[in-house]
């Protein structure tokens, strides 16, 4: 007892020891402020923090400096390191949240190929919040400037013992877990174990990256959420409420199934949606006044990326609002999962995908064949190689000439499925000098002029593209008979979309939906009983999930009905928008929050009991409910 007083009465022992300590304490705080301001928190989130969760959130990026000085025994070089660490973490998480969309989260590990080809192709804006990160580091090189000034510096530094060692070990060892029980792991956490749902901001805005990050991670042995209120017979209740759905085309006989072709287009996008651009010629002449054709938006998952969330839900019908946290190629069984691929296969057809560049990113290939295609086809099998000016991408028309040949190889007996995604409207759009524009926007975007004019430029090309496959397909019908209909979707819009949209054109959740809603295009080469129709909101611009599109396309095209798609059409006539965070749109396009619509919310829920029935591990899942029905 006498010894602990004299120590706790010992000047260098507060000096020497825990002022150090909190130093190193102090510099994690502002790690934690790094991550916060890389993702985009706003200030209302980021004060909600305190007092509780900013301090939790330190506290964990402070078990990195732990483990550490755990290693070396120096809190100067412990504090160093982790800061660095934590710098080039908010740098990362800043652009991956500005190209991607959404945070950088566990899942990326799996995705860190694809992720190294999209971040090549582009220029890194070095912005003013760039510029606060980096410069944010400088108070932690001085606090690690005073820790190694108060411990002696290299001259007060010795070699420890083996027990000396030890106990630094245990007592380290022993804070991180701690802090990770209490905080995290406990029966009683900080931090609530569970709060992901539909919006992965709820819960990294609310509770911190970090403290998001490690919730996110746990999600990654089972990541799919069970909605609330699921049961194995909630499914089968709800597509109850469907049976009465009347189709809105005729059923063709199978003899008459026609050939399908389902295009993601990159980066497809219409700005008239979020600014007057006061372009100097029309930017989709083609797509906007096609005869014989449905065009309205599809509401992506994401805002500015996640080409592979849209491709899943767009193939699936499956929302990745129940997996926020994942890259669904790189983490879900996609083995005989039910898809577009599986349904046609099972009604006939012999079914094709293809991609115009390598067959890498997120695992396609296998991801492809596991759904089911016959045939894929990368970049080898795109021998065009055309590409426009000074851009590496093959161009839409190119593809669409090589993708004609494949298209002609398959069987003839069969009524074909194609499925294509484009790559020459991906971004960078700084590739080009600007006398290879095409087209140029009088409103002025300040830094983002020359990105907006070769962008555009790219719209004009794909919307051109696009009426020679028409054409190309007429030819089709007139020579061989073959009757095709042709869907079209923008995958995202461009990663720089929120930095020229007008702000005054909508609130803020209406401004990210108009941000998330693509064009597309259903049209065919025979006459298209819902030409003309709107097929989602009545507020003009005829908007819809990207989830809704495969049952539109398919009933469009008179084949039957699971109970599944079913439901997602009737569903589309109450709420065309399910997906858009925490919030529904109405028929009338009008943005609702969950709960103040019973009936409304009814359907909703309903649509997520069915796709946990579907993919869900704690579902028995019910076959007949996404099997095609006798009409």
């Amino acid at each position: 007892m006498q010894k602990l007083k004299q120590t706790l009465t010992d000047k260098t022992f507060w000096l020497r020891a825990v002022l150090p300590f909190a130093l190193a304490v102090a510099a994690a705080f502002i790690a934690r402020y790094q991550l916060e301001l890389s993702d985009g928190v706003t200030p209302d989130y980021m004060a909600g923090q305190w007092p509780v969760y900013a301090p939790l959130n330190a506290l964990t990026a402070f078990c990195l400096t732990l483990a550490i000085f755990a290693l070396c025994g120096r809190w100067s070089l412990a504090t160093g390191l982790s800061g660095a660490v934590f710098t080039v973490l908010s740098l990362i998480n800043y652009y991956t949240r500005d190209l991607h969309g959404s945070a950088l989260m566990p899942q990326d590990i799996l995705n860190l190929g694809t992720a190294a080809e999209v971040m090549g192709s582009y220029t890194l804006h070095i912005t003013s919040t760039v510029v606060e990160l980096v410069l944010l580091y400088l108070p932690v090189l001085a606090i690690g400037w005073v820790q190694s000034k108060l411990t002696g510096g290299r001259a007060a530094r010795r070699k420890a013992g083996w027990r000396q060692r030890g106990v630094r070990v245990a007592g380290c060892a022993a804070g991180i877990f701690a802090i990770l029980y209490i905080g995290y792991f406990s029966p009683n956490p900080i931090k609530p174990a569970s709060t992901y749902g539909w919006a992965w901001q709820e819960t990294y805005y609310k509770y911190g990256y970090l403290a998001g990050t490690i919730e996110s991670a746990s999600l990654l042995v089972d990541p799919i959420l069970m909605p609330d209120g699921y049961s194995d017979e909630s499914a089968a209740e709800a597509a109850a409420l469907a049976e009465d759905y009347e189709r809105t085309t005729p059923l063709a006989g199978a003899e008459d199934y026609p050939d399908i072709v389902y295009i993601l287009s990159e980066s497809f996008y219409d700005f008239d949606l979020v600014t007057d651009l006061q372009a100097d010629r029309d930017i989709m002449a083609v797509t906007k006044n096609l005869p014989n054709s449905v065009y309205g938006h599809t509401v992506s998952p994401h805002v500015g990326g996640g080409t592979n969330s849209s491709e899943y839900e767009m193939l699936t019908g499956n929302s990745m609002m129940l997996m926020p946290s994942i890259t669904p190629f790189n983490w879900l069984n996609l083995h005989n999962a039910n898809s577009l691929t599986g349904y046609l296969k099972n009604l006939g057809y012999a079914t094709l995908a293809a991609h115009p560049y390598t067959n890498s990113n997120y695992r396609r290939d296998s991801a492809w064949r596991a759904l089911g295609f016959d045939e894929t086809h990368f970049e080898e099998d795109f021998p065009t190689r055309e590409t426009y000016g000074s851009r590496p991408y093959q161009t839409d028309s190119a593809t669409y000439r090589d993708l004609a040949a494949l298209y002609e190889a398959m069987p003839e007996d069969q009524p074909r499925f194609v499925f294509l995604v484009s790559i020459q409207s991906h971004g960078d759009y700084d590739m080009n000098p600007p006398e290879a524009d095409l087209v140029h926007a009088a409103t002025d975007y300040g830094a983002y002029d020359e990105v907006m004019d070769e962008y555009l430029s790219n719209m004009v090309l794909s919307d051109q593209a696009f009426g020679e496959l028409v054409d190309y397909f007429e030819t089709v019908y007139a020579e061989q008979g073959r009757r095709v209909i042709v869907a079209m979707a923008g995958d995202h819009a461009p990663s720089f979309v929120d930095h020229v949209a007008d702000k005054s054109r909508a609130g803020a959740n209406d401004l990210q939906i108009l941000e998330r809603s693509t064009p597309y295009i259903i049209w065919a080469n025979y006459p298209l009983d819902c030409a003309g129709t709107e097929s989602g909101s009545t507020n003009g611009l005829n908007q819809m999930d990207l989830c809704l599109l495969s049952p539109t396309l398919v009933e469009a095209a008179g084949l039957p009905l699971t109970p599944y798609y079913r439901y997602l059409l009737a569903m589309k006539s109450k709420t065309p928008v399910v997906t858009a965070g925490n919030d529904y749109m109405a028929a009338d396009g009008t943005t609702h929050r969950y709960g103040e619509d019973a009936g409304l919310d009814q359907w909703v829920h309903g649509y997520f009991y069915l796709e946990y029935n579907n993919i869900g591990t704690g579902a028995k899942r019910n076959p007949s409910l996404f099997a095609p029905l006798a009409e």
